[in-house]
């Protein structure tokens, strides 16, 4: 069976292949991506933007085949119509049988969706809910701090406001190609109510994802981790609400002084120095501001991207991960930590719910700086607990993340599709 994947962005998988820089983001595509290569019923090409250098068609490694397609990256708010004659060209010369778009928010899946010859075959992969992403974007900021820009915002006209506006264009377009779609893969009851919100004539297919290959062995010892050290995947954009994790230091440090904060993923609050300074976005200058008048700006670490290994290294030595976002789907990187067996505080949002129950997660209500806190001192103060959140934890993740029966899933939701579209 020949597959097309459409991918956001190239993943780190990929970049060898083609020459071009990667990244280490949409680590669900390289666990999905680790199985297949270990079977041969799929004939699979992969296409993603290739940013503003040529575009390329047909390199092959490996047996998998890439095309790199043009598209502004930095402004997926924005819609390009040309993009529907570039993916056109591209299913012309590989002709899948399936069409599976990972994301939903993103022009080139609007654009596929709108090429009428080959959209029958396409599925779209509910990842996040722009929708309710731009509902809760600003995560509870002072209004000052909203209304105020840095340098950086001004020359890149990306001040909160406008990251606010351009997250409810992408939810405009995500709902447009929604409407459109026949065939969806989701994994939660949040992503579930919300395409039959949109679309209730679309097929949804309750899919779980595959994590990247690191997670699946090793696992968290208490006795290696380092005493009360805090992790947390990211915190670029206010709704990941690391301003929240913030405020809850001073309070844990007062019983547990040597407490930590590592955060991984884009480094918003810069270094020092003028020309860092003048890259410093608002909400970076919020976090510096927050981390000041907290008195923690030398216990709380943004320590960059992180690659697989790496990030796995930080998971074990962690004593908790925390995932304290005003909302998210199904987040991967809870999946990992848990996968490994780290104990794990999350808000109550989104999907999340459908990813564990209380004592497999221990939760705690979005926007709650003081249910935070006292959930990580209980995580801090008792070993019994956080025990059993690592093995409770571990044990869904074992059942959620297995790569052999969310690969037939897979291969079933194709041969679906195809014997439908034959």
């Amino acid at each position: 069976m020949k597959v097309l994947w459409i991918c956001n962005l190239m993943p780190a998988f990929l970049s060898d292949a083609v020459g071009v820089a990667g990244t280490n983001k949409e680590g669900w595509i390289a666990g999905a991506l680790d199985t297949l290569r270990r079977h041969d019923e799929i004939e699979l090409a992969v296409a993603f933007p290739a940013g503003t250098d040529e575009p390329f068609h047909g390199v092959t490694e490996e047996g998998i085949t890439y095309y790199g397609f043009l598209e502004d990256s930095d402004h997926p708010e924005q819609y390009d119509s040309a993009l529907e004659a570039s993916l056109g060209m591209i299913c012309d010369e590989f002709h899948p049988e399936v069409i599976h778009i990972f994301g939903t928010e993103f022009p080139h899946t609007l654009a596929m969706l709108k090429v009428q010859e080959w959209k029958k075959r396409v599925i779209v992969h509910l990842q996040g809910v722009m929708r309710e992403c731009a509902a809760v974007y600003l995560a509870d900021l002072p209004e000052e701090v909203i209304e105020r820009a840095t340098f950086r915002d001004v020359i890149r006209k990306d001040s909160l406001w406008r990251q606010l506006e351009k997250y409810e264009q992408r939810a405009a377009h995500e709902e447009e190609a929604l409407k459109l779609a026949q065939y969806a893969c989701g994994r939660t009851a949040f992503d579930k109510d919300f395409l039959e919100s949109v679309n209730p004539g679309c097929t949804y297919f309750s899919m779980n994802e595959t994590l990247r290959n690191a997670f699946y062995s090793d696992a968290w010892k208490s006795e290696n981790a380092t005493p009360h050290r805090i992790v947390m995947s990211q915190g670029n954009v206010p709704f990941k609400a690391v301003h929240h994790m913030i405020k809850a230091l001073p309070a844990i440090r007062e019983k547990y002084p040597d407490a930590e904060l590592y955060v991984a993923g884009d480094n918003v609050v810069r270094e020092s120095g003028m020309v860092e300074r003048l890259k410093l976005s608002e909400y970076g200058r919020y976090l510096r501001m927050v981390m000041d008048e907290c008195g923690v700006t030398d216990a709380v670490h943004f320590i960059g991207q992180q690659n697989e290994a790496q990030m796995k290294e930080l998971y074990l030595t962690a004593q908790v991960y925390v995932l304290p976002s005003m909302i998210e789907n199904s987040p991967n990187s809870l999946g990992e930590a848990m996968l490994l067996g780290v104990p794990c505080i999350a808000s109550r949002v989104g999907g999340i719910p459908s990813m564990a129950e209380e004592g497999e997660v221990a939760f705690f209500e979005a926007g709650d700086v003081d249910g935070l806190t006292e959930r990580v001192l209980k995580v801090f103060g008792d070993a019994e607990y956080a025990a059993g959140l690592s093995a409770a934890g571990r044990k869904r993740a074992t059942l959620t993340f297995d790569k052999e029966a969310n690969y037939r899933m897979l291969c079933w939701i194709y041969e679906t599709v195809s014997k439908e579209n034959t």
